[in-house]
C-alpha cells in the first residue's frame, strides 16, 4: 500500500514541472480560416484570398448571431499578393491584428486564370507545413477568380465557402476521392493526370429578359453551383473542362462515385422512368490485341426506381428486364462518349488506366509506358452497365393510369 501511495504522490509531483505546448496559441490570438484562394497576379506574382470567421459574430451552434439584424456578415475576406504562397501570407499577416491559423481550412479554390497558367509550382508549401491537412478541397472556379467566389454571400451557410462541400457531397461523390491528397498523389504519377472538381459563380447562370435573350445585367450572381470538373496534363495547366454528366461518368469508371440518379426515356413503356444507383463499383480490363490497346469497363450498381412516368407495371419481371436493359445503354453510351471525348480533345488519362494496366498485368504495362500518351488516345474502348433493380415503391404501375393503359 505505501509503494502505491508513493508512486501516486510522485505521479501528481511531477505533472507540476508538465508544461504545455510550446507553440500553442490563445483562441484570441488567432484568426481562423476556412477557405483559401488562390489567383494570379502581375509579373508572375499570386494572389492569395483567406476567408476567415469573427468568432464575435457566430454563437457556439454555428449560427449566425448578427448578420441577421444587419450587423454584418460573420466572415471577411482579406488579399495579398507574393511571389510565392509563404510571401503572400506574411504579406497578408502585415494586415491583421492576429496570426493566421490554417489548421481548419476546408477549402482551397483556385482561379480559371491562374489554373491555365499552372499550378505546378504552388503547391509546395502544402506539403511541408504540418498545420495543412492533405485532405482540403480543392475545386476549379470556372471563368472567374478565386476572390469573387470568396465574397459571394451563399443563403444556406454562414460561411460560404464550406457551401461548396456540400454541394459536392449531394451529387455522389465518394469521399476519399475529395482532398488535396489525391490530388498530389494524381500529380506525381508518371501517366495518370489530375481532375479537380468546378464551381460556377452564380445559382442560375441563365436569367433571360422578356424576348429570351441572356442580360447580362440580370445575371445571377449570389451562390454557385457544380459545375463538372477540370482536366489537368502533366504540367499541371488546366486543359479544358467535363460537364456534370461526363464528370460524374469519369468519376464512376475511376472508382469514384458513391451514388447518382439515372433517368431515361423508354419507347416501349411510352414514358421515362429515374432510378437512384447506390453501391456503384468500376472494373478495368485490359488486352493488347492488333498492336492496339483496348480497354473494358464494366459498371455496376443496384437501386431503386424513385420514379415512373411509364405504363409498365413494375411487378413484371420482363418489365424489369426492359428497364434494366434501358438504363444500361444508357450509361454504356454516356461513359463510352465521355472517355472518347478526353482522349480525343484532351488525350489525358484522368480515368485512372494507366494504374489499373499497371496493377494488374505489370508486363503490358512496361511494353506501352513510354508510348503511354499515344497509346491511351487511341486504346479501344468498350464499356459494360450491369444495373440491378431492387426495389420499385410501393405500387407497380403509375397510380394515374387507368388499368387498360397498364402494360403487364
Amino acid at each position: 500500500m505505501n509503494k502505491k501511495r508513493a508512486g501516486c504522490i510522485g505521479c501528481m509531483i511531477s505533472l507540476l514541472f508538465i508544461s504545455g505546448c510550446w507553440d500553442s496559441s490563445e483562441v484570441n490570438d488567432i484568426a481562423i480560416e476556412l477557405a483559401w484562394g488562390i489567383d494570379d497576379a502581375p509579373n508572375q506574382k499570386i494572389k492569395i484570398s483567406a476567408q476567415a470567421i469573427v468568432p464575435s459574430k457566430i454563437d457556439g451552434g454555428q449560427n449566425v448571431s448578427s448578420s441577421q439584424s444587419g450587423k454584418g456578415k460573420p466572415y471577411f475576406v482579406i488579399t495579398s499578393n507574393g511571389v510565392n504562397t509563404l510571401d503572400a501570407v506574411q504579406q497578408m499577416q502585415t494586415k491583421l491584428s492576429r496570426k493566421i491559423f490554417r489548421g481548419h481550412r476546408r477549402v482551397i479554390v483556385i482561379g480559371e486564370s491562374m489554373a491555365r497558367r499552372g499550378i505546378k509550382e504552388i503547391f509546395d508549401t502544402y506539403s511541408r507545413d504540418p498545420n495543412l491537412k492533405l485532405r482540403t478541397d480543392v475545386f476549379i472556379i470556372k471563368n472567374d477568380t478565386a476572390k469573387k467566389f470568396l465574397q459571394i454571400s451563399y443563403p444556406l451557410e454562414n460561411v460560404p465557402g464550406i457551401g461548396v462541400l456540400g454541394e459536392y457531397d449531394q451529387i455522389g461523390t465518394a469521399s476519399k476521392e475529395m482532398g488535396l491528397l489525391n490530388f498530389l498523389l494524381a500529380a506525381a504519377s508518371d501517366s495518370a493526370c489530375p481532375a479537380l472538381p468546378v464551381v460556377a459563380i452564380g445559382m442560375n447562370p441563365d436569367v433571360p429578359d422578356e424576348e429570351g435573350r441572356q442580360d447580362p445585367a440580370k445575371s445571377d450572381n449570389e451562390g454557385f453551383r457544380i459545375a463538372g470538373s477540370a482536366i489537368f496534363n502533366k504540367e499541371l495547366k488546366l486543359v479544358g473542362y467535363l460537364n456534370v454528366e461526363e464528370g460524374r461518368s469519369m468519376r464512376w469508371v475511376s472508382g469514384n462515385l458513391r451514388k447518382l440518379t439515372v433517368s431515361e426515356t423508354l419507347p416501349q413503356g411510352k414514358g421515362n422512368v429515374s432510378m437512384d444507383i447506390i453501391k456503384t463499383k468500376s472494373r478495368i480490363h485490359s488486352v493488347y490485341q492488333g498492336g492496339r490497346l483496348k480497354i473494358f469497363v464494366t459498371l455496376t450498381g443496384r437501386g431503386a426506381i424513385r420514379e415512373n412516368n411509364t405504363n409498365l407495371d413494375l411487378t413484371n419481371t420482363k418489365n424489369i428486364s426492359y428497364l434494366e436493359k434501358a438504363l444500361n445503354n444508357h450509361i454504356e453510351e454516356v461513359v463510352t462518349q465521355t472517355i472518347i471525348r478526353v482522349q480525343k480533345d484532351y488525350g489525358t488519362d484522368v480515368f485512372g488506366f494507366s494504374d489499373a494496366i499497371r496493377r494488374k498485368d505489370l508486363s503490358l504495362w512496361k511494353s506501352i509506358e513510354n508510348d503511354w500518351g499515344e497509346e491511351f488516345q487511341r486504346a479501344g474502348i468498350a464499356v459494360k452497365a450491369k444495373m440491378t433493380v431492387r426495389r420499385i415503391g410501393v405500387t407497380g404501375p403509375s397510380l394515374q393510369l387507368n388499368p387498360k393503359e397498364i402494360k403487364k
